[in-house]
């Protein structure tokens, strides 16, 4: 038995319609389908919450398989915590990007924000890649990658 492929990336958001505006209006995801969970035992089980009721979105990069799942739990209520990258099991999302510059600007516009400007990432002397750890609308940490 092997691991076929990487399925899809799920993270646990407060609103989704907010999440959508950073993924989907921000980063240019595609939208497949924003849908209720609810009444679904199978959910109760794979979670181990009883009467799990949740609203799930479903995106996806438009030129490749990447599929980005949102979840926003009503029953059991989300919960926060922390965020920060050193946190043990703290977790990013990283997408490879034509021009990291343009779309941290075009993010900042919108309102959102980065832990810091972008930055080049030397290897060995050299410059190899440029980056920037851009934040959703519940902290989560997207990096932009832009490779030299």
């Amino acid at each position: 038995m092997t691991i076929k492929r990487c399925h899809h990336h799920g993270f646990t958001v407060s609103n989704i319609d907010r999440s959508l505006a950073f993924y989907r209006d921000g980063l240019g995801l595609e939208c497949l389908r924003v849908s209720p969970r609810r009444d679904l035992p199978s959910y109760d089980q794979i979670l181990g919450y009883p009467n799990v009721a949740l609203t799930v979105a479903l995106l996806r990069h438009p030129t490749d398989e990447f599929l980005l799942e949102l979840i926003q739990y009503e029953q059991p209520e989300g919960k926060p915590r922390p965020q920060e990258n050193a946190f043990i099991g703290a977790s990013h999302l990283a997408f490879d990007v034509e021009d990291v510059d343009a779309l941290y600007e075009r993010l900042c516009d919108a309102g959102f924000e980065a832990i810091n400007p972008p930055v080049d990432i030397e290897r060995d002397g050299a410059v190899v890649a440029r980056a920037v750890y851009v934040l959703d609308p519940d902290g989560i940490s997207v990096e932009l990658f832009q490779e030299a």
